[in-house]
């Protein structure tokens, strides 16, 4: 609990202004959980890709650069 008090003693120096900020932004901070509750849906793209590498067996990471490298 020491954060939130020390939190309390600085809000007390400032402006009505910045304090207005602050107000805001712990609204926005308690909002914010809500929005990560929704489940994400995969788009179509993305299921595509997953299924086109479904049977890769190779580390697609060292292809692309080797893709890279006889492009130079």
């Amino acid at each position: 609990m020491k954060v939130i008090e020390k939190t309390i003693r600085e809000l007390k120096d400032l402006n009505p202004d910045e304090a207005l900020n602050v107000f805001n932004f712990v609204l926005a901070l308690k909002d914010k959980p809500k929005a990560y509750r929704k489940k994400r849906t995969h788009s179509d793209a993305y299921r595509n890709v997953r299924k086109a590498l479904k049977n890769y067996s190779g580390t697609l990471s060292k292809d692309i650069i080797a893709d890279r490298e006889e492009r130079l």
